[in-house]
């Protein structure tokens, strides 16, 4: 017998789109993270990426530019495994999107930009 989660996915990865397109991220990461420790295989990689960029973002809008770096950092790196569209998710869209910000972030912390840009926010969009 196979543990089926004892979360609703389809739901809740919905509900954490909105978040995250609403940029609480913070709350986006509390709700993927309820999936991400229920799922199994290699879709835990899925949820685990979605929650770093999460993550990532918070710690951008909190002006904490180093863990933004690495969390956008990690987030990526899951997310590039997958096919560019995974759940619905236009996953292809939101990882050239969160490298771009992640380039802003670099040069912020190399001295090059005093700031990233809030417009470059991305919304994670359906595939």
């Amino acid at each position: 017998m196979v543990d089926e989660p004892q979360v609703d996915v389809e739901a809740e990865l919905e509900k954490g789109i909105v978040e995250f397109n609403d940029e609480a991220f913070f709350e986006c990461h509390d709700t993927l993270e309820e999936v991400w420790m229920e799922v199994r295989g290699r879709e835990r990689l899925f949820f685990q990426g979605l929650v770093q960029v999460a993550v990532g973002y918070y710690h951008l809008t909190c002006e904490n530019y180093p863990g933004a770096e690495h969390l956008l950092e990690r987030g990526i790196q899951k997310l590039e495994g997958f096919p560019p569209c995974q759940r619905g998710v236009d996953v292809a869209d939101l990882v050239a999107r969160a490298s771009e910000t992640l380039a802003q972030v670099l040069e912020i912390r190399a001295g090059k930009r005093a700031v990233y840009d809030p417009e470059t926010i991305p919304k994670i969009r359906s595939a």
